[in-house]
């Protein structure tokens, strides 16, 4: 479904709304405007639905860096903190804040100016202004079928890289990445017309096995290389080039450094392309390393890389963004159909022995009354989780995402299952309001029927939200059942299910579940909250310990404000456990890169305040990839400056004014740690800190 352009009701403009996000955002015109469709290849960029109106001035009804490119493709940036621009020539603007890819085509000079807390477009009198939109939402070109030799799944995994929009160095933008072609097994290989691999000059050789096909597919996927059989794993490249993938730090490691360090340096050789922006990771580098990035994007693709891989990976490490998401598979047949996902979110891959005995959590320090029903016993089958724990091994690099394919119930990380992933391609767009159901069946829990109020925080989305008190096994059932995109639960989880005043739902005995994801704030509630995820939801949040009523509605109404954030379920809890004491005991089950709307930024931020002296706030800022904006994405801070940073873990240790603190506090909501409290956007300014 395309994204619609249709003209305001109550104001002279237009509303842009993707159906598939459930997302909109408006542009107002000088005098009211009709929208006519146009054909979409008036644009050079690829968009999935194009209108054109007649007006002599649009705004943007809130500060945004605009790209204004010509017809070169080469773009000017205009900073809000500029304040005026005025170029001429036929120009195509993107812009950047909007939660899909927005651009505005016209012929004629125009001048751009902040305006207040808004930016102004302007044009020689009445002009003709096409708009174009694109969906940030992608889907694979089809399904390729393998037998289950890995010679032949080399083959496979050699196609993910049909996917990608492009070989230059822009690839390292999330929106020129498309979803690899998913894998099936079948008993002869098959491909789809049109699916083919790039000729990029690169091949990957290595011994035919699942311990080391797995590893390299986000590589291969991202270098549009090509997968052979091997005696030794090294890459190949067409102009005779080789590179040793094992060496003194093993194969897994090798190849989870040779994709970061490849896809920061592409971030920084990008800058000479289409975006000539000024980004802080090639700042850093520029001072350290003697490099011609201007020499490095005219490459080819295996040349490029061939010098890449002659830069120390020392002296690149620090500057790598932090890696969105790390993954445990299990090397066998069975984590075949989630390596196209993995490729998608270029995730370092690892293969994990058996672990299966009888390691354990460390529970949490409670002191306070137990989240538990006293006339049923403790949590939802505690006794059985703990058998089939699993502790991944630590990762020797910042990731921000850890996640488990195989058996098993993992400690500290997200349980990642196939068919959650396969389950989120086919939801279907849906254009009404985000619709929310808020269940409390504990009226000792009343305090946590607040997140009510604030899922609705974020205006970007117009959201449906019901809470629901006392609700008996059948209603509870009935909820699950029916189309919605969350539900909140307030309440106990037992060994008998879910806790309802008549009875326990037990969400083994539920064939169809079509809430898309869910909260389970409840003691222990893994077991009932993987059923609701094998029954058809794509993701939730559990417990795998028992949690103190206190510490746990603190934790229900920060993880509704971090989804309304634009969060997604694993950087929610991520940040939670950065305050709470006992937030290791939530964790995400099921597809965690999922979110229930765009952050009003599109970058959820964090905010930690270190120290304040003499009005001056020493802060860290750090951001998370989101389904708008994936890694590659760029980032400018709404302070005065011109510089961009990549996005995904701490941009950078900054000294702010009371003013700078303002600025980035009314940008979007965002949680705020200070002296051991936490704080929200909404709630403070940089005077009540002081």
């Amino acid at each position: 479904m395309a994204p619609t352009v249709t003209a305001l009701d109550d104001r002279p403009g237009v509303r842009v709304v993707d159906p598939i996000e459930s997302a909109q955002f408006d542009l107002w015109t000088a005098s009211p405007v009709k929208p006519v469709s146009v054909s979409p290849d008036v644009f050079r960029f690829p968009v999935g639905n194009a209108v054109e109106i007649s007006t002599s001035r649009v705004v943007v009804p809130e500060l945004t860096s605009i790209y204004l490119h010509g017809e070169d493709g080469l773009a000017e940036t205009f900073d809000p903190s500029d304040g005026r621009l005025r170029v001429e020539g036929a120009r195509t603007l993107e812009i950047n804040s909007a939660p899909t890819k927005l651009y505005l085509r016209v012929g004629c000079p125009l001048v751009v100016t902040r305006e207040d807390s808004r930016v102004v477009v302007r044009f020689d009198g009445v002009v003709a202004v096409q708009v174009g939109v694109r969906s940030l939402h992608d889907q694979p070109a089809g399904t390729i079928t393998t037998p289950e030799r890995p010679e032949a799944m080399m083959r496979a995994v050699s196609l993910l890289g049909s996917a990608l929009k492009t070989t230059s160095p822009e690839r390292s933008f999330p929106t020129l990445r498309g979803h690899p072609p998913l894998i099936e097994t079948g008993d002869v290989f098959a491909v789809p017309d049109g699916i083919e691999r790039p000729e990029t000059g690169v091949r990957v050789e290595m011994p035919p096995e699942y311990e080391y096909v797995y590893p390299a597919v986000s590589l291969a996927y991202y270098l549009g290389a090509e997968v052979v059989p091997g005696t030794h794993p090294q890459l190949v490249t067409e102009n005779g080039f080789t590179y040793d993938l094992a060496g003194d730090i093993g194969y897994e490691r090798r190849v989870g450094r040779v994709l970061r360090q490849v896809f920061v340096l592409d971030c920084v050789v990008r800058t000479e392309g289409y975006y000539q922006i000024a980004l802080h990771e090639r700042h850093r580098l520029e001072e350290r390393l003697d490099v011609d990035v201007g020499w490095l994007y005219e490459l080819p693709l295996a040349a490029r890389l061939e010098q890449y891989l002659d830069v120390p990976y020392d002296a690149v490490a620090d500057v790598i963004p932090a890696w969105p998401l790390t993954v445990d598979v299990d090397p066998s047949i069975s984590s075949l159909d989630a390596m196209p996902f993995l490729a998608n979110e270029l995730a370092v891959v690892r293969t994990t022995p058996d672990q299966s005995g009888s390691a354990t959590p460390t529970p949490d320090v409670i002191t306070d009354f137990q989240r538990t029903d006293s006339n049923a016993g403790s949590g939802s089958g505690s006794e059985g989780v703990s058998s089939r724990f699993v502790t991944p091994e630590p990762v020797s690099f910042d990731s921000v995402g850890r996640a488990w394919v195989g058996d098993g119930v993992p400690v500290g990380v997200n349980k990642l299952t196939s068919g959650s992933l396969h389950r989120s391609l086919d939801v279907d767009p849906d254009p009404s309001p985000i619709q929310i159901h808020v269940v409390c069946n504990d009226s000792a829990m009343q305090a946590e029927r607040a997140v009510s109020e604030y899922y609705q925080l974020n205006e970007r989305h117009q959201f449906d939200i019901t809470v629901h008190t006392d609700v008996e096994t059948g209603e509870l059932r009935a909820l699950l059942e029916q189309d919605a995109d969350f539900l909140h639960y307030i309440g106990h989880v037992t060994d008998n299910g879910i806790v309802c005043p008549d009875d326990h739902l037990d969400t083994e005995v539920l064939s169809s579940v079509s809430v898309k994801a869910f909260l389970l704030n409840a003691c222990d509630s893994y077991e009932q909250g993987l059923q609701l995820v094998e029954a058809g939801s794509l993701g939730g949040i559990i417990t795998l310990s028992d949690v103190a009523d206190t510490v746990a509605t603190r934790a229900g109404t920060q993880l509704a404000r971090l989804l309304a954030a634009g969060h997604t379920l694993h950087t929610s809890t991520t940040v939670l456990q950065t305050h709470l004491l006992s937030g290791t005991n939530w964790l995400t089950i099921g597809n965690a890169t999922l979110s229930l709307c765009n952050s009003q930024s599109g970058v959820p931020l964090y905010l930690r305040i270190l120290e304040v002296e003499d009005g001056i706030f020493k802060s860290e800022v750090s951001t998370f990839v989101s389904p708008s904006h994936g890694l590659g994405s760029a980032i400018k801070l709404r302070i005065d400056s011109k510089t961009r940073y990549l996005v995904s873990g701490k941009l950078d240790t900054f000294d702010l004014s009371k003013s700078e603190l303002d600025k980035i506090l009314e940008g979007d909501i965002i949680p705020v740690d200070y002296d051991e409290e936490r704080y929200w956007s909404d709630e403070i300014s940089a005077s009540d800190l002081i």
